[in-house]
C-alpha cells in the first residue's frame, strides 16, 4: 500500500488493522524479553507509518496493548498457524546445524507470537503474611534450680490443672485398708522376688517421699504414720491416669493407692497400683533429701517438717504420748482423779522461778503464767479430794 494513500477501502482496512496488532504485540513481547529498546526502533517506526494509513486506529498506544482478549477467534487461529509454522522452521534450522546465536532471533519471534495469545496474567495474590514460627520455649527448670516462690507457683498451677480436668486435689475422705507396717508384717516371709499376690486388694495412703520414674514405669516411696512402703506403678496397668500421675504428683503430696501386693525382683515389698487418687496436693517442697533440717532453731519452729523428714522425732513424740497415757491409766486405776488447773494465776508460783507476766484486758488484772500445779492441787486436797493429779 503506498504510504501516501490516506483513503483505504473497507476491504483492506481489516487486514491492515490485524497486521498492526500483530506487529505491536511482537514488539512488546520482544522488548520485555530483551529490554533493548534501540533494537526495535526501526520496526516501531515502520509500524507507526502503517498506522497513519488506518483511520480506525486512534492512537499508537493501541498497537502495543493488544491482548488475546482483543483478538477474534479467526485472528487467534491465524496466530496459532504462524506459531506452528515458526516452530517447524526452527526445527529444520536445528536439524541443519544452525548456531545458537543465529537461532536466537527465531526463538524470540516464536515467543513473541505465543505471548500475543497467552491469557492475561492474573493479578498476583497478596502474599499472606508468613506464619510466625512458634518460639521455642525455654526448657523447664528442674526443682533443684527453682526458688521457693517458683516451686510454689508451679505446684499451685498443677492444682488448677487438676480442677480443670475434673479431679479434686484435696479429697474429703479416703479409706485405707492397711498401713505400711501391717503389710510388712502380713507378707513377711511370703512372695518370692517378682511374685505377685493377684488376689490381694489393698489400699494405702500417705505422703510421697521419693519418686523414681523410668518412662512407662515408676517407683514411689510412700510414708504413712507407721513407716514406708514402695509403690509400683506401670502405664500398662494404670492406663491414661499414669500420664496424670507423672504430671501432677510431686514429693510431699499425700495420695491414696489401691492395688495388689507384689515383691520386686530385688525383694522389695510393693503395692502394685491399679488406681490412684490425690488426697492433698502439697504447695511447698520437702526439705533437702540429704541434709534435711539440721538447724535446731528451724527444727523447733517447723516441727511439722521436722517430723516428716526425721522419723526418729516422730517416734519421740509417740513414745512421750504413750508414756503419758500409761501413767494416766495407772493413776485412774488407783482411784486418782484428773483435774485441770488454771493456766493463768493472779499470784505467781514456782518458788524462785521467774514468772511470765501478762495483762488481762477484760478483767483488768495483772496475771502470771502457771509454772507448777502444786498450789491448786493442794487446794483440791483441802477441799476434800484425797487423790488428785
Amino acid at each position: 500500500i503506498p504510504p501516501n494513500n490516506k483513503t483505504l477501502s473497507s476491504l483492506m482496512l481489516a487486514p491492515l488493522t490485524t497486521n498492526l496488532q500483530r506487529k505491536g504485540g511482537t514488539f512488546m513481547a520482544l522488548f520485555f524479553l530483551t529490554r533493548n529498546a534501540a533494537a526495535f526502533a526501526p520496526g516501531v517506526t515502520r509500524n507507526i507509518s502503517i498506522a497513519r494509513n488506518a483511520p480506525a486506529i486512534s492512537s499508537v498506544g493501541k498497537l502495543f496493548m493488544s491482548t488475546s482478549n482483543d483478538l477474534s477467534p479467526d485472528q487467534v487461529a491465524d496466530i496459532e498457524l504462524e506459531i506452528q509454522n515458526k516452530g517447524d522452521e526452527i526445527r529444520k534450522l536445528k536439524e541443519g546445524g544452525i548456531e545458537k546465536a543465529d537461532l536466537a532471533p527465531y526463538i524470540q519471534e516464536l515467543l513473541a507470537l505465543k505471548a500475543q495469545i497467552a491469557p492475561p496474567e492474573e493479578k498476583k495474590k497478596k502474599k499472606e503474611p508468613k506464619k510466625q514460627k512458634k518460639q521455642k520455649q525455654p526448657p523447664k527448670k528442674k526443682e533443684d534450680d527453682m526458688s521457693e516462690s517458683e516451686l510454689r507457683q508451679a505446684r499451685l498451677a498443677k492444682v488448677d490443672a487438676m480442677r480443670e480436668a475434673g479431679a479434686e486435689p484435696y479429697a474429703y475422705t479416703y479409706a485405707p485398708t492397711h498401713s505400711s507396717e501391717e503389710l510388712k508384717v502380713l507378707y513377711e516371709g511370703k512372695l518370692e522376688g517378682g511374685e505377685e499376690d493377684e488376689e490381694a486388694d489393698v489400699a494405702v495412703a500417705g505422703r510421697i517421699m521419693a519418686k523414681r520414674v523410668f518412662g512407662k514405669l515408676a517407683f514411689f516411696t510412700l510414708q504413712d504414720e507407721f513407716g514406708t512402703i514402695q509403690l509400683h506403678l506401670e502405664k500398662n496397668r494404670l492406663g491414661d491416669s499414669f500420664k496424670d500421675l507423672k504430671a501432677w504428683v510431686d514429693s510431699g503430696d499425700i495420695v491414696g493407692i489401691r492395688g495388689s501386693v507384689r515383691r520386686t525382683d530385688k525383694g522389695e515389698l510393693s503395692v502394685y497400683a491399679k488406681e490412684w487418687e490425690m488426697l492433698t496436693k502439697s504447695a511447698a517442697p520437702l526439705p533437702d533429701k540429704w541434709h534435711g533440717l539440721t538447724d535446731i532453731t528451724k527444727r523447733y519452729r517447723n516441727r511439722h517438717l521436722d517430723m516428716i523428714v526425721n522419723p526418729e522425732v516422730r517416734d519421740t513424740f509417740r513414745k512421750r504420748a504413750v508414756i503419758t497415757s500409761t501413767l494416766r491409766r495407772e493413776l485412774d486405776a488407783m482411784g486418782f482423779l484428773e483435774i485441770e488447773t488454771p493456766v493463768l494465776h493472779s499470784q505467781s508460783g514456782g518458788a524462785e522461778a521467774k514468772p511470765f507476766e501478762t495483762y488481762h484486758n477484760t478483767m483488768d488484772m495483772d496475771l502470771t503464767l502457771r509454772i507448777a500445779t502444786e498450789l491448786h492441787l493442794k487446794r483440791l486436797i483441802v477441799g476434800g479430794f484425797n487423790r488428785v493429779y
